[in-house]
Protein backbone atom coordinates (compact mmCIF):
# COMPACT_ATOMS: atom_id res chain seq x y z
CA UNK A 1 0.00 0.00 0.00
CA UNK A 2 1.38 3.25 -0.91
CA UNK A 3 1.24 5.59 2.30
CA UNK A 4 0.11 9.08 1.26
CA UNK A 5 1.48 12.45 2.47
CA UNK A 6 0.50 12.86 6.15
CA UNK A 7 -2.20 15.84 6.67
CA UNK A 8 -0.54 15.86 10.66
CA UNK A 9 2.50 14.35 11.75
CA UNK A 10 3.37 13.35 14.80
CA UNK A 11 6.90 15.03 14.23
CA UNK A 12 5.08 18.40 14.78
CA UNK A 13 4.31 17.68 18.61
CA UNK A 14 7.58 19.03 19.73
CA UNK A 15 8.44 15.89 21.67
CA UNK A 16 11.37 15.55 21.01
CA UNK A 17 13.33 13.62 17.99
CA UNK A 18 13.73 10.24 19.51
CA UNK A 19 10.06 9.95 20.45
CA UNK A 20 8.85 11.34 17.38
CA UNK A 21 10.23 8.24 15.92
CA UNK A 22 9.23 6.23 18.33
CA UNK A 23 5.34 7.59 17.56
CA UNK A 24 5.99 7.26 13.75
CA UNK A 25 7.35 3.66 13.53
CA UNK A 26 3.66 2.46 15.40
CA UNK A 27 1.61 0.63 12.69
CA UNK A 28 0.71 -2.83 11.21
CA UNK A 29 2.98 -4.06 9.40
CA UNK A 30 2.51 -7.51 6.99
CA UNK A 31 3.11 -11.31 7.95
CA UNK A 32 6.97 -10.83 7.25
CA UNK A 33 7.00 -7.26 9.33
CA UNK A 34 8.65 -5.92 6.00
CA UNK A 35 5.83 -4.12 4.68
CA UNK A 36 3.67 -0.97 6.41
CA UNK A 37 0.48 -1.43 6.19
CA UNK A 38 -1.00 1.01 8.01
CA UNK A 39 0.61 3.92 9.56
CA UNK A 40 -0.44 6.26 12.20
CA UNK A 41 0.47 8.93 10.13
CA UNK A 42 -2.21 7.52 7.42
CA UNK A 43 -4.63 7.36 10.04
CA UNK A 44 -4.43 10.69 10.88
CA UNK A 45 -4.71 12.01 7.30
CA UNK A 46 -8.14 9.21 6.88
CA UNK A 47 -9.33 11.23 9.66
CA UNK A 48 -8.59 14.51 8.86
CA UNK A 49 -11.11 13.71 5.83
CA UNK A 50 -13.52 12.62 7.42
CA UNK A 51 -13.05 8.84 7.56
CA UNK A 52 -14.59 6.87 10.42
CA UNK A 53 -12.48 4.30 11.60
CA UNK A 54 -14.68 1.34 9.53
CA UNK A 55 -13.50 2.51 6.71
CA UNK A 56 -10.27 3.27 7.69
CA UNK A 57 -9.94 -0.20 8.21
CA UNK A 58 -11.63 -1.33 4.69
CA UNK A 59 -8.86 0.82 2.98
CA UNK A 60 -6.33 -0.60 5.18
CA UNK A 61 -7.56 -4.07 4.40
CA UNK A 62 -7.13 -4.54 8.74
CA UNK A 63 -9.25 -4.81 11.23
CA UNK A 64 -11.16 -2.46 13.03
CA UNK A 65 -9.64 -2.94 16.84
CA UNK A 66 -5.98 -2.36 14.64
CA UNK A 67 -7.16 1.01 13.86
CA UNK A 68 -7.99 1.79 17.55
CA UNK A 69 -4.77 -0.23 18.86
CA UNK A 70 -2.32 2.48 16.69
CA UNK A 71 -4.00 5.53 17.79
CA UNK A 72 -4.10 4.36 21.57
CA UNK A 73 -0.45 3.61 21.36
CA UNK A 74 0.78 6.64 20.03
CA UNK A 75 -1.74 8.49 22.45
CA UNK A 76 0.04 6.40 25.23
CA UNK A 77 3.38 7.04 23.91
CA UNK A 78 3.21 10.93 24.09
CA UNK A 79 1.07 10.70 27.77
CA UNK A 80 4.51 8.60 28.59
CA UNK A 81 6.79 11.30 27.14
CA UNK A 82 5.33 14.65 28.16
CA UNK A 83 7.10 17.47 27.98
CA UNK A 84 6.26 20.71 30.26
CA UNK A 85 7.54 23.13 27.74
CA UNK A 86 5.68 21.80 24.42
CA UNK A 87 2.23 22.24 22.98
CA UNK A 88 1.07 18.72 23.75
CA UNK A 89 -1.41 17.06 21.09
CA UNK A 90 -2.83 13.74 20.87
CA UNK A 91 -4.78 11.51 18.25
CA UNK A 92 -8.09 10.51 19.01
CA UNK A 93 -10.67 8.75 17.24
CA UNK A 94 -13.97 9.68 15.52
CA UNK A 95 -16.04 6.56 16.91
CA UNK A 96 -19.36 5.82 15.35
CA UNK A 97 -20.89 3.23 17.65
CA UNK A 98 -24.37 2.45 17.85
CA UNK A 99 -26.90 3.82 19.78
CA UNK A 100 -26.67 2.90 23.49
CA UNK A 101 -30.02 3.19 25.85
CA UNK A 102 -27.93 4.77 28.90
CA UNK A 103 -25.39 6.83 29.62
CA UNK A 104 -22.57 5.52 31.51
CA UNK A 105 -23.05 3.69 34.73
CA UNK A 106 -20.68 4.70 37.66
CA UNK A 107 -18.96 1.62 37.90
CA UNK A 108 -18.10 1.62 34.49
CA UNK A 109 -14.29 2.20 33.15
CA UNK A 110 -13.32 4.64 31.00
CA UNK A 111 -13.68 3.02 27.76
CA UNK A 112 -12.53 5.07 24.63
CA UNK A 113 -14.57 3.60 22.20
CA UNK A 114 -17.54 4.77 24.06
CA UNK A 115 -16.27 8.36 25.27
CA UNK A 116 -15.66 9.22 21.86
CA UNK A 117 -18.96 7.66 20.40
CA UNK A 118 -19.93 10.42 17.86
CA UNK A 119 -17.17 12.86 18.28
CA UNK A 120 -15.28 14.34 15.43
CA UNK A 121 -12.21 15.91 16.29
CA UNK A 122 -8.75 16.05 15.18
CA UNK A 123 -6.05 17.13 17.66
CA UNK A 124 -6.53 18.50 21.75
CA UNK A 125 -4.13 19.79 24.08
CA UNK A 126 -3.20 17.47 26.85
CA UNK A 127 -2.91 18.88 30.49
CA UNK A 128 -4.42 21.93 29.47
CA UNK A 129 -7.13 24.20 29.80
CA UNK A 130 -10.56 23.41 27.66
CA UNK A 131 -14.06 25.25 27.78
CA UNK A 132 -16.87 22.30 26.78
CA UNK A 133 -20.54 23.73 26.21
CA UNK A 134 -22.95 21.24 26.42
CA UNK A 135 -26.47 20.36 25.87
CA UNK A 136 -29.10 17.44 25.72
CA UNK A 137 -32.65 17.33 23.51
CA UNK A 138 -35.10 14.84 23.62
CA UNK A 139 -37.99 14.37 21.04
CA UNK A 140 -40.91 13.58 23.06
CA UNK A 141 -39.64 13.65 26.58
CA UNK A 142 -38.81 10.84 26.56
CA UNK A 143 -38.23 9.97 23.21
CA UNK A 144 -35.83 9.65 20.84
CA UNK A 145 -32.88 11.65 22.57
CA UNK A 146 -29.45 13.61 21.53
CA UNK A 147 -26.24 14.81 23.60
CA UNK A 148 -23.79 17.78 21.46
CA UNK A 149 -20.92 18.75 23.38
CA UNK A 150 -18.56 21.80 21.37
CA UNK A 151 -14.70 21.81 23.19
CA UNK A 152 -12.62 24.68 22.56
CA UNK A 153 -8.89 24.90 23.60
CA UNK A 154 -7.51 27.57 26.08
CA UNK A 155 -7.50 30.24 23.11
CA UNK A 156 -11.10 29.86 22.46
CA UNK A 157 -10.35 27.83 19.13
CA UNK A 158 -13.01 24.78 19.02
CA UNK A 159 -10.96 21.59 18.60
CA UNK A 160 -13.95 19.40 18.39
CA UNK A 161 -17.19 18.40 18.82
CA UNK A 162 -19.75 15.38 19.61
CA UNK A 163 -23.56 14.83 18.22
CA UNK A 164 -24.45 11.38 19.71
CA UNK A 165 -28.06 9.32 20.05
CA UNK A 166 -28.44 7.74 23.47
CA UNK A 167 -31.73 5.85 23.53
CA UNK A 168 -35.21 7.20 24.58
CA UNK A 169 -34.58 9.71 27.31
CA UNK A 170 -35.98 12.25 28.82
CA UNK A 171 -34.30 15.79 28.43
CA UNK A 172 -33.04 15.77 32.05
CA UNK A 173 -31.16 12.50 31.53
CA UNK A 174 -29.46 14.13 28.06
CA UNK A 175 -28.44 16.84 29.73
CA UNK A 176 -26.88 15.06 33.15
CA UNK A 177 -25.41 12.39 29.67
CA UNK A 178 -23.75 15.48 28.02
CA UNK A 179 -22.04 16.48 31.51
CA UNK A 180 -21.16 12.85 31.92
CA UNK A 181 -19.43 12.68 28.29
CA UNK A 182 -17.65 16.33 28.39
CA UNK A 183 -16.19 14.81 32.27
CA UNK A 184 -14.95 11.33 30.44
CA UNK A 185 -13.35 13.55 27.91
CA UNK A 186 -11.52 16.01 29.86
CA UNK A 187 -10.31 13.09 32.18
CA UNK A 188 -9.37 11.39 29.03
CA UNK A 189 -6.95 14.21 28.09
CA UNK A 190 -5.58 14.67 31.21
CA UNK A 191 -7.63 18.39 31.42
CA UNK A 192 -6.24 20.70 34.21
CA UNK A 193 -8.42 23.18 33.70
CA UNK A 194 -12.09 22.53 32.08
CA UNK A 195 -15.11 24.83 32.29
CA UNK A 196 -18.10 22.87 31.15
CA UNK A 197 -21.05 25.32 30.41
CA UNK A 198 -24.86 24.24 29.65
CA UNK A 199 -28.31 26.20 29.39
CA UNK A 200 -29.58 23.19 32.09
CA UNK A 201 -30.23 25.98 34.87
CA UNK A 202 -31.69 22.63 37.16
CA UNK A 203 -28.91 20.61 36.23
CA UNK A 204 -26.73 23.43 37.89
CA UNK A 205 -27.97 24.15 40.70
CA UNK A 206 -28.68 20.53 41.80
CA UNK A 207 -25.13 19.65 41.17
CA UNK A 208 -24.11 23.06 43.09
CA UNK A 209 -26.58 21.37 46.26
CA UNK A 210 -29.06 24.51 45.11
CA UNK A 211 -31.66 21.85 44.70
CA UNK A 212 -31.95 17.89 45.70
CA UNK A 213 -32.17 15.25 42.88
CA UNK A 214 -35.52 13.59 43.52
CA UNK A 215 -36.24 11.54 40.13
CA UNK A 216 -34.81 8.39 40.42
CA UNK A 217 -33.44 8.08 37.42
CA UNK A 218 -31.54 10.44 37.93
CA UNK A 219 -29.72 10.15 40.76
CA UNK A 220 -27.36 8.03 39.50
CA UNK A 221 -26.39 10.70 36.97
CA UNK A 222 -25.88 12.97 39.53
CA UNK A 223 -23.41 10.70 41.56
CA UNK A 224 -21.68 10.32 38.41
CA UNK A 225 -20.75 14.00 37.77
CA UNK A 226 -19.78 14.50 41.17
CA UNK A 227 -17.49 11.24 41.22
CA UNK A 228 -16.00 12.65 37.58
CA UNK A 229 -15.89 16.29 38.56
CA UNK A 230 -14.10 15.35 41.49
CA UNK A 231 -11.34 13.78 39.63
CA UNK A 232 -10.41 16.64 37.39
CA UNK A 233 -7.82 19.09 38.64
CA UNK A 234 -9.85 22.41 38.52
CA UNK A 235 -13.45 22.27 37.51
CA UNK A 236 -16.83 24.39 36.82
CA UNK A 237 -19.80 23.98 35.65
CA UNK A 238 -21.59 26.98 34.98
CA UNK A 239 -24.86 27.89 33.92
CA UNK A 240 -25.57 30.03 30.04
CA UNK A 241 -28.38 31.26 28.52
CA UNK A 242 -29.60 29.01 25.51
CA UNK A 243 -27.99 31.75 23.27
CA UNK A 244 -24.97 31.78 24.47
CA UNK A 245 -25.17 27.55 23.95
CA UNK A 246 -26.72 27.60 20.32
CA UNK A 247 -24.35 25.12 18.80
CA UNK A 248 -24.39 22.12 21.60
CA UNK A 249 -28.36 22.59 20.96
CA UNK A 250 -27.85 22.02 17.58
CA UNK A 251 -25.36 18.89 17.89
CA UNK A 252 -28.04 17.54 20.50
CA UNK A 253 -30.80 18.14 18.59
CA UNK A 254 -29.38 16.66 15.58
CA UNK A 255 -28.67 13.61 17.25
CA UNK A 256 -31.75 12.87 18.23
CA UNK A 257 -33.78 13.90 15.49
CA UNK A 258 -31.34 12.14 12.43
CA UNK A 259 -32.66 9.23 14.61
CA UNK A 260 -35.78 9.76 14.17
CA UNK A 261 -35.92 10.28 10.61
CA UNK A 262 -34.63 6.79 10.13
CA UNK A 263 -37.44 5.01 11.94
Amino acid sequence: MNLLQPFYSVRNCAIGCEVSREVNRIGITDTEGDRMLLSIDRVLQLLAEGKSLERIAELSQVRVEDVRSIIENARKLLLEHNKARARKKVIIEKVKEESRESAASPESDLDTAEILAGAELTAVPLASSLTMYVDGASRGNPGPAGIGIVINDRDGRQVGKVSDYIGIKTNNFAEYTALIRALQIAIYFKTKELKIRTDSELAVKQIRGDYKVSNENIKPLYAEVIRLKKMVNSCRIEHVTRNLNEKADYLAGRAATIYKKKK
